[in-house]
């Protein structure tokens, strides 16, 4: 079945971002891309999703959401949060 429609949470990309950028600043976390995914997936998990269908409602949405100061703090906390979960029980071989 081909899709005409394509659907994407528009924090994802803000999650990646900022978990790259915070996990330079702590130097004793592992930066596997096993322990990353999972810290990412744990806050992902954590805030809620905001998806759109379409490029134009990507843009908006990202405009509207990431400029809000309580999403990007609690963005933020989510990360060190998810950082010190996966530091301690880390799943990587």
């Amino acid at each position: 079945m081909q899709t005409k429609y394509l659907f994407k949470n528009i924090i994802e990309d803000e999650v990646i971002t900022e978990v790259a950028e915070k996990i330079k600043l702590i130097p004793d976390v592992c930066k596997c891309e096993k322990c990353f995914c999972d810290i990412c997936a744990i806050v992902l998990n954590n805030i809620p999703p905001q998806y759109t269908t379409s490029e134009q409602g990507d843009l908006i949405g990202k405009a509207n959401s990431l400029m809000n100061f309580e999403m990007r703090s609690r963005i933020a906390i989510e990360i060190f949060k998810a950082i010190e979960l996966v530091s301690k029980n880390p799943r990587h071989v």
